[in-house]
């Protein structure tokens, strides 16, 4: 993304970055680029457009017999001293068992309460010390009590920050969200990253579509054809980047 900085500015857009970085290996995440590769962008990318601009994602939260409470807690110090001073926000959330992860066996399960309550406990003053706020994504538990208020990814808070305008969403997305009105530009079996967790592919590397991917097109994935129509998203007038600042330094 790091590249292509400039070339969003220059489309005018307002924008901000989540970037997920979990510790987990490649029994969970066989597809995701090395962990300090990632971490390096995101410093890159917050020293660019400010750390109020990025926010860390550790999620989801698996917990099983290799990826224990403890295992957490030396991971997680770890990567909030490694992202010290490039972000203010840190957002979690657990794992949500869809039915299609039940294959999975013990190398992925439900998260208990008294474990949610437990990684909460630790997890709190570790993101204090390195500065950063905790912020709880579809909240199934009431973590309060430890300091954490359930927060949508995309939420109201940051948006008026960040002088963004936005709509409350009129119906969530999914129990427990939070977010303001947005968009979701993404598609199922894309992502060739593999995570066993994630819900957005069938875990099965041959149904994906990047044998139909052009790196060249306008489309996530596949091509235009001659009787294609590309029908522009129609939305409310919105303040431009260029309205703040000139985002050709960036």
């Amino acid at each position: 993304m790091v590249p292509y900085l400039k070339e969003i500015g220059s489309m005018g857009h307002m924008y901000m970055f989540q970037i997920t970085i979990n510790p987990y290996g490649r029994d969970l995440e066989p597809g995701v680029p090395f962990k300090a590769d990632v971490a390096d962008s995101f410093k890159e990318i917050s020293d660019r457009i400010g750390k109020d601009r990025v926010v860390w994602r550790y999620d989801p939260i698996v917990i099983n017999d290799r990826y224990s409470i403890d295992w957490h807690r030396r991971k997680f110090e770890l990567l909030c001293r490694e992202l010290e001073g490039y972000t203010d926000r840190c957002t979690f959330s657990f794992i949500d068992m869809y039915g299609k992860l039940g294959k999975f066996g013990d190398r992925l399960r439900s998260v208990s309460f008294s474990e949610m309550d437990r990684m909460a406990e630790m997890m709190v003053p570790i993101a204090e010390r390195y500065g950063m706020r905790l912020g709880y994504c579809c909240a199934h538990r009431d973590l309060s009590q430890y300091g954490i208020e359930p927060r949508g990814c995309i939420d109201r808070q940051t948006m008026r920050s960040l002088d963004i305008p936005f709509e409350e969403m009129d119906t969530p997305l999914r129990e427990g969200c939070r977010c303001v009105r947005n968009i979701d530009i993404g598609e199922y079996n894309t992502c060739s990253h593999d995570c066993l967790y994630c819900y957005a592919n069938t875990n099965d590397p041959s149904s994906r579509t990047e044998k139909v991917y052009d790196p060249e097109g306008e489309l996530l994935f596949g091509t235009l054809g001659p009787e294609d129509e590309v029908v522009p998203l129609k939305g409310r007038e919105t303040p431009r980047l260029s309205d703040y600042f000139d985002y050709r330094q960036y």
